[in-house]
């Protein structure tokens, strides 16, 4: 996959991999008409602009994955009513299970970013999905407006230990994303890391073992996470093992666009975990 395939999938703020420009529309008198006004099938998804025009500070930005956070379309939390961008939150949607019974019975389950069905979101915090599985508090999530025909909320089920499904969800995007990154070293994707090692401040470090701790030494501004932490013993060691960074104490993960799903993984892990807990140090995004 080539490194613009990757910026237009990964990146909320890369141009669509488009040469040349669009014609725009125009009324009866010449003037331009206004994107707002145009039909939807003739809007235009992205800026239609090349890769290789962008200036190197756009093309920082588009693998910068703090700025796509901070770039992903902004939803409403069904539960806290706190309008953040879907990066922090948590999407959920109405699915069917089939009973002993032979009955369909509809549970609200949390679903991937890129499926279109989800239907509410709610924070990303294993503290607050505790919380929604109190007196049946996830029912707020519903809303007023129910689907596929349903008119009770007591029809749906709520998972039991959705706060497990979910951790498992996020764990396992972390080692998909951070397998495919191990198990290419000679692209300088991720490099071992040495206390007099420089890193930008868009790269992170991943410690690997309990006497690998933060440090203190480095911009502050530089995330770091306890993978130790994150992962459990077992899912860390099948993950590094048959690797060139087994023995290794600390890796960085840098800036790219290829590393740029895993540093959202990782991050995303690391905020549901740290509401009970702390466990990276540097900015959460």
């Amino acid at each position: 996959m080539s490194i613009k395939q990757w910026c237009r999938w990964n990146s909320h703020l890369a141009p669509a991999n488009t040469r040349g420009r669009r014609t725009p529309l125009t009324n009866n008198h010449g003037l331009p008409i206004s994107p707002a006004l145009q039909p939807p099938k003739q809007r235009p998804v992205r800026e239609q602009q090349p890769l290789e025009s962008l200036t190197p500070f756009r093309k920082a930005v588009a693998a910068n994955p703090y700025a796509n956070a901070l770039a992903t379309p902004v939803r409403q939390c069904n539960f806290t009513a706190a309008r953040l961008p879907s990066h922090h939150l948590l999407p959920f949607a109405t699915i069917f299970r089939r009973h002993e019974n032979d009955k369909l019975v509809p549970y609200l389950a949390p679903v991937d970013k890129s499926q279109q069905t989800s239907r509410a979101y709610v924070l990303n915090s294993r503290q607050l999905l505790n919380r929604l599985g109190q007196k049946k508090n996830w029912q707020r999530l519903l809303g007023h407006d129910l689907k596929f025909g349903l008119k009770n909320r007591n029809d749906y089920q709520w998972p039991s230990q959705m706060d497990d499904i979910v951790l498992s969800r996020l764990r396992s995007s972390v080692v998909r994303k951070l397998t495919w990154l191990l198990r290419k070293p000679n692209a300088r994707l991720v490099t071992p890391f040495e206390p007099n090692t420089e890193c930008s401040s868009s790269a992170c470090i991943l410690h690997l073992r309990e006497a690998s701790q933060p440090c203190s030494s480095l911009d502050p501004s530089v995330s770091q996470y306890q993978l130790l932490d994150l992962l459990d013993h077992e899912i860390l060691a099948e993950l590094i093992k048959d690797t060139s960074f087994a023995d290794k104490d600390a890796l960085i993960l840098a800036q790219s666009y290829m590393t740029l799903s895993a540093h959202v993984a990782v991050a995303r892990l690391s905020a549901f975990l740290s509401s009970s807990d702390t466990h990276s140090k540097g900015p959460k995004t």
